[in-house]
């Protein structure tokens, strides 16, 4: 399949599935419970990643759990397909659409890079067949309730083309691997199972599983009771306290924020500049546009931590006709910002929350499973993936009665990477 070709399929694919997880899954019936055999596993080991696929060829517990992650996802389908979650027009198009994508994407790859292309009259003329152009617009349709941005304005007639191209190639590509007997080999075969329930489960797990893994606030109480290590917002707010009574005895704010705050501003002693309002998180803008000049603010706790807010001085700036106010403040941050100055902020009570999630999501999958019919294989053989080639970028060799040039002394670049670009950091 050319590089075009497939970007074409990725793109269309992308519309009609955005914003959805990636399930591996087998179509489960109640009459046909799912037997997977070794083989099954193999094949299915083939199509992960690289990296995963050198893992699971040389570790026998990697490829135990993940056969048994296989058997968990499993269950869900088959759980899924007996609530009947397959059965709404909606969802027999989506499934419908997926086996044309995996047909599709089997048969490009066949013909390689230089196959023949599907030509845009192909398209157009497919589309003339009796059914096609509705199948396109139920699809459509289907994705804009999805997507309220979609929704809510028309979608350009130049992208709805466009759009009909990609969707046009892969129904073809389709109907040429049909014809070929793509669909009776057996990867393509448990492919094709894998994509048809993905969206089913999706489907399930949303509707019925969501709500119920949630932590209740009582639950990860007693999670924090039981892990009082987890419990750092207790110790945080004490040690801010603490700096708050010696920034309020006087010492110098600079020099606490240097020695005490966690986040980038400790080395321009918390000096956080010039910002307006929508700048910084509510709870920390409320608090600094209620202190006057001079002043220093209570503990005040946001996602970031707990922090200590001096301001320095107010302005009024006018702007496009506007009047705003500025604050120009300190802050010292007590937090763990600093151990991942990168990811999400995450209190002690957040990861507390999100291990109860886990817990209840793993018993709930475990239940289904229990339930189930489904048999996978743990004892099974991965290939060990073949390294890619690297190109040769050593310059020739000299001629003879040549010097060889010497090579460039390497320069160890030092790459400094750029603080997300949310609001102000806190």
């Amino acid at each position: 399949m050319n590089s075009t070709t497939k970007a074409l399929i990725a793109a269309a694919l992308g519309l009609l599935l955005c914003g959805s997880v990636i399930f591996w899954q087998v179509r489960a019936r109640k009459a046909e419970p799912v037997n997977l055999s070794a083989e099954d596993m193999a094949l299915i080991a083939e199509d992960q990643p690289a990296q995963l696929r050198q893992q699971l060829s040389s570790d026998a517990s990697a490829r135990k759990d993940f056969a048994q992650d296989v058997k968990r996802l499993l269950a869900v389908a088959e759980e899924a397909h007996n609530h009947g979650v397959d059965r709404t027009p909606e969802m027999r198009r989506q499934i419908e659409f997926q086996r044309a994508s995996v047909l599709a994407q089997n048969y490009f790859e066949q013909l390689g890079e230089s196959g023949p292309n599907i030509s845009d009259q192909e398209v157009d003329d497919f589309f003339k067949q009796p059914g096609n152009q509705q199948k396109f617009d139920e699809l459509i349709n289907d994705a804009r309730g999805k997507n309220p941005q979609m929704k809510a304005q028309d979608i350009p007639q130049d992208q709805l083309n466009m759009l009909k191209q990609r969707m046009g190639r892969i129904y073809i590509g389709q109907n040429k691997a049909l014809a070929q007997g793509l669909d009776k080999k057996p990867a393509v075969r448990l492919q094709t199972l894998l994509q048809e329930a993905r969206v089913v489960a999706q489907k399930y797990a949303v509707d019925n599983l969501q709500e119920k893994m949630k932590a209740t606030d009582a639950e990860v109480d007693n999670y924090l009771k039981a892990h009082p290590e987890l419990d750092t917002d207790s110790k945080k707010r004490a040690e801010a306290e603490d700096v708050l009574k010696r920034a309020r005895a006087g010492e110098d704010f600079a020099k606490l924020a240097k020695e005490f705050s966690s986040d980038g501003s400790k080395d321009k002693g918390g000096d956080l500049g010039w910002f307006g309002k929508g700048e910084m998180v509510p709870e920390f803008e409320k608090a600094a546009y209620a202190l006057k000049a001079g002043e220093i603010s209570d503990v005040v706790q946001t996602k970031y931590g707990f922090h200590i807010i001096k301001l320095e001085e107010r302005k009024t700036e006018t702007k496009d006709g506007k009047t705003e106010e500025k604050l120009h403040a300190r802050h010292i941050l007590i937090g763990d910002q600093a151990a991942n100055p990168f990811g999400p902020p995450q209190t002690g009570r957040d990861k507390a929350r999100s291990a109860v999630e886990q817990e209840k999501a793993k018993n709930i999958l475990d239940e289904i499973v229990k339930r189930s019919h489904v048999q996978v294989a743990e004892n099974f053989q991965v290939k060990m993936p073949e390294p890619a080639q690297m190109p040769n970028f050593s310059p020739p060799a000299p001629a003879p009665g040549q010097q060889a040039s010497p090579a460039p002394a390497e320069s160890p670049a030092k790459s400094k990477a750029a603080p997300p670009a949310n609001k102000k950091q806190k």
